[in-house]
C-alpha cells in the first residue's frame, strides 16, 4: 500500500518522530526516508527520469507498430525528443506516424499538473485533438496512465468496431 503525504504532513510527521526518545532503527529509517522525500529532486535526475519515460513510451510504440526503435539512429521513425527542443516528446515519422497518429507528450513527475499538461499536449498537437498524454507518477494508484480527448477516444472506439464487428454502413 502506498501512502501519499503532502509536504506539510511530512514535516509534521518528521517533527513528531524527532521528539521520540531512543527511537528504534525502524523509526530512524522512516525519518531518513521522510527527509529524503522532502529534498527537491536534482534537475539532472528529473531530466534523466523524464528521458527514461520517453524511451519507455517509444519502445511501447515500437511494439504496437512493429517498427524498430533505435534512439541512436538518425533514420529511426520513432525518436525520443531532447528536452530542450520544442514540440512533442516523441517524434514520429514515416510509417510510424501513419500507424500511430498521435502527438505524444510524456510526463514523469512527483506532482501532477493535469490541466497544464493537457494544454501543452494540445498546443503541440499538429491537428486538433490527436494528442495523447502519458503520465508516470507515484501519486497514481496504477503508476502509469494515458490521457486523451474524449472525441479521440470515441473515434478510436468507432474505428475499432469497424475492424472487430464489421460496419454494415461502410
Amino acid at each position: 500500500m502506498t501512502l501519499n503525504l503532502n509536504t506539510k504532513e511530512k514535516t509534521l510527521l518528521l517533527d513528531t518522530l524527532k521528539k521520540v526518545e531512543n527511537p528504534s532503527k525502524e523509526l530512524l529509517s522512516l525519518s531518513k526516508k521522510i527527509e529524503r522525500s522532502l529534498s527537491p529532486i536534482k534537475k539532472a535526475s528529473a531530466k534523466a527520469k523524464g528521458k527514461d519515460w520517453q524511451r519507455e513510451i517509444c519502445q511501447m510504440i515500437s511494439k504496437i507498430t512493429k517498427i524498430p526503435f533505435d534512439q541512436s539512429s538518425d533514420k529511426s521513425e520513432i525518436r525520443s525528443r531532447e528536452a530542450s527542443l520544442n514540440g512533442t516528446d516523441v517524434a514520429l515519422s514515416g510509417r510510424a506516424a501513419e500507424k500511430f497518429p498521435f502527438c505524444v507528450e510524456c510526463k514523469n513527475a512527483e506532482s501532477i499538473s493535469l490541466a497544464d499538461w493537457v494544454r501543452q499536449a494540445q498546443s503541440n498537437a499538429d491537428s486538433g485533438d490527436n494528442w495523447l498524454l502519458f503520465i508516470k507518477s507515484q501519486l497514481l494508484p496504477m503508476k502509469k496512465v494515458a490521457v486523451l480527448p474524449l472525441s479521440l477516444f470515441e473515434r478510436i472506439m468507432s474505428e475499432r468496431d469497424k475492424y472487430i464487428f464489421g460496419d454494415e454502413n461502410s
